[in-house]
């Protein structure tokens, strides 16, 4: 009884963030609450509208030095009237907090930031990506085709003719220790970050379990050589977490591993797929460009997301948004792992 007492309240919630969200995002899922209420940070559903239903997760977590911190990840709906109605109920229901973080989910709005700074906002630290490549997965098999650089579609074609095969693949014990031997080999190679072991188990078991989440391997000669973790919420999927094998990079299986991927989201009636982070396509002088050149051959444009904004409930709030950057570097060098 119990259970299914949860399974309605889950269902209950995800209907009204999917209603209410213009890009609902997995991080404001019943299932990335039960994700992160496992691990140091507490997880409440608010309701931060005045004339129309608007459903936040809040997720809070003691910053050692400073008290409770409150981020509000992956919001999206918003237009600038929206700003102060929701600022008006953050201050008021803020509890103990001495600062909140939003990072809006939406594409940059210039009139949409101005009103988040008329309203106390101030510029912060991102915790997300705010750069990705968008594909279209709503139109035809042909469409997707003709959006891709002509670079993608010829680098199918050879992991075609190779023998790549691509596969779904279920998350048992075998396949979730090859996947996780790939995303460290990856890691390896590129410096990229991945979080742990345990957390990258934890987080694709979730979402296999809610039927929001999918195992992909590409295979050749019957080995695999590359694979992808895709994440599902409404009709949206991201690339959540992906690896490959540093030999036979002629293959170019990594490219079919993605282009059947898109295949199936659109098959399954996924609107739009974020294949996630690139650096800002303006700076060639970032770190990631190989990721950029890769990604960037699926769809033609870089979409960047609004930059994040702290509204400081007390003066320690300010300090907090000027030195977090550092508050962040000394956590992950101490402990490893990333504090958000």
């Amino acid at each position: 009884m119990q259970a299914a007492q949860s399974q309605q309240m889950a269902v209950a919630w995800d209907d009204r963030v999917l209603g209410a969200h213009s890009t609902p995002h997995f991080m404001q899922s019943s299932t990335w609450e039960a994700v992160r209420s496992s691990g140091p940070w507490h997880v409440s559903r608010r309701g931060l509208g005045t004339d129309r239903d608007f459903p936040v997760l809040v997720f809070e977590r003691l910053a050692e030095g400073f008290g409770l911190f409150q981020h509000l990840p992956r919001v999206s709906g918003l237009a600038p009237a929206d700003v102060a109605p929701l600022t008006e109920r953050i201050r008021a229901e803020r509890g103990t907090a001495f600062a909140t973080k939003i990072e809006v989910h939406q594409p940059r709005d210039g009139a949409l930031e101005a009103a988040f700074l008329e309203q106390g906002w101030q510029p912060a630290k991102a915790s997300q990506y705010r750069h990705a490549v968008i594909v279209d997965t709503s139109v035809s098999e042909e469409e997707i085709l003709a959006n891709m650089k002509k670079r993608a579609r010829a680098e199918i074609r050879v992991a075609e003719r190779h023998g790549v095969v691509v596969g779904r693949a279920e998350l048992d014990d075998a396949n979730r220790a090859r996947m996780i031997d790939l995303v460290r080999e990856t890691e390896e190679r590129s410096g990229a970050f991945f979080r742990g072991d345990g957390y990258l188990e934890t987080v694709w078991s979730a979402f296999v379990a809610d039927d929001r989440g999918q195992l992909y391997f590409a295979r050749y000669d019957g080995q695999v050589v590359a694979g992808a973790f895709i994440a599902r919420y409404g009709p949206n999927a991201w690339y959540k977490d992906g690896g490959s094998t540093r030999d036979q990079p002629q293959l170019m299986a990594s490219r079919l591993l993605q282009w059947c991927i898109i295949r199936d989201l659109a098959a399954d009636g996924i609107e739009r797929y974020d294949l996630g982070h690139v650096p800002p396509p303006g700076e060639p002088d970032a770190p990631g460009q190989g990721v950029l050149v890769f990604k960037s051959a699926f769809a033609r444009d870089v979409l960047e997301y609004m930059p994040a904004f702290q509204l400081s409930h007390e003066e320690r709030g300010e300090t907090w948004r000027r030195g977090e950057g550092a508050f962040l570097a000394a956590y992950l060098e101490r402990t490893g792992d990333y504090w958000y």
